[in-house]
């Protein structure tokens, strides 16, 4: 399943793809996911309302559709086929092929920023909404959203917490991270695994993308050199996570026999599907009459990581993302009275006040 915007997946499979599912062989499909199209057919009550609100506003048709498409729907359309498959148990494997590092954190961070929205923002709606349809909706051009818009909304809230579940959960969802043996791409791929852990989310191997073969020689024994040095700041940075390497082809690579022999040269014998790790990166326990909530933070420094903490939750800010921890009961009545990394984890020490 495709969740790029800008869809490559049909090219590299050699075939025309689309807003469905199609077949690709036996035992194996393929989806291009469009969000118009999504929005047409998953949630037209939603699409509905929105173009004609923005067409009560002064806005053509067309143009009322295309802005009816707020920001995150094509995420959510990618997560609700998790949502449909795992209902259905149509299916042994899902892969996501995903757009680059900033789209794919925003996707996978997703259903934790939803989240929030619904819980505050969805009741503050409905409240308001109630008041309007008695008052100012008897003198308002513009439409009110009907019943089936509201349903459309908790429907999208109760869906965005299964497949959170879905994909905090390590012997379920496990990401793959792909990097190649240059500075800049080391530099993102180590951000992005920080990135992952502060989302609860599991990566269990490392795919080492467009190394040069060995024996070459001329301009590329410098290459060699180079990336003989990358391959080293590559161990030190991610060992032991699992890592697959796979040599640059020297063709593009189109069509299924040459997916194949990618495949052959990463796995070999191996099955592509076992689950090499399923660390959490959260966890919570009790040590010493306090309690510790350790959060998996590679790469990250004490400096960069800002804390929050309201009664019930712990609001948690890596660089340019945030997280909001909901505490468990235990937590909830005590302080954070330390803050500390050990051996790539922060690691918050909670304890109950005078």
């Amino acid at each position: 399943m495709s969740t790029d915007s800008a869809h490559s997946l049909a090219d590299s499979l050699g075939m025309k793809l689309s807003s469905q599912i199609i077949n690709v062989r036996e035992n194996l499909d393929a989806i291009e996911v469009d969000v118009l199209y999504e929005m047409e057919h998953r949630w037209k009550e939603i699409e509905r309302y929105l173009s004609d609100f923005l067409v009560s506003q002064g806005l053509d048709d067309i143009s009322a559709k295309e802005m009816a498409i707020w920001p995150g729907m094509e995420l959510m359309s990618a997560l609700f086929y998790l949502w449909d498959f795992a209902q259905t148990e149509c299916y042994d494997v899902v892969i996501l092929d995903t757009a680059p590092t900033a789209e794919t954190l925003k996707l996978l961070s997703f259903p934790d920023v939803s989240d929030w929205y619904f819980e505050r923002m969805y009741r503050f709606f409905r409240r308001i909404l109630k008041l309007a349809r008695m008052t100012v909706g008897r003198f308002m051009d513009a439409p009110l959203p009907s019943e089936d818009f509201l349903k459309d909304l908790e429907h999208l809230k109760e869906r965005m917490k299964v497949v959170r579940d879905l994909l905090t959960n390590p012997e379920i969802t496990s990401v793959r991270l792909v990097v190649n043996p240059e500075r800049m791409v080391i530099n993102e791929t180590k951000r992005a695994y920080t990135y992952l852990g502060l989302y609860n989310l599991t990566v269990e191997a490392l795919v080492v993308n467009k190394l040069l073969p060995e024996g070459m020689e001329g301009y590329f024994e410098e290459k060699l050199r180079e990336q003989e040095h990358y391959m080293e700041v590559i161990h030190e940075a991610f060992d032991p996570l699992k890592t697959f390497t796979a040599t640059q082809f020297s063709t593009e690579l189109l069509g299924v026999q040459s997916l194949e022999k990618l495949a052959d040269m990463l796995f070999g014998e191996e099955d592509p599907t076992v689950v090499y790790s399923t660390e959490k990166p959260m966890d919570i326990y009790e040590e010493d009459g306090e309690g510790i909530l350790s959060l998996k933070l590679p790469f990250s420094m004490k400096e960069e990581v800002e804390l929050y903490k309201s009664d019930d939750s712990l609001l948690i800010r890596v660089g340019a993302y945030k997280r909001s921890v909901s505490l468990p009961y235990t937590l909830m009545g005590m302080d954070v009275i330390r803050a500390e990394f050990c051996d790539g984890r922060l690691l918050l020490r909670f304890r109950k006040g005078e």
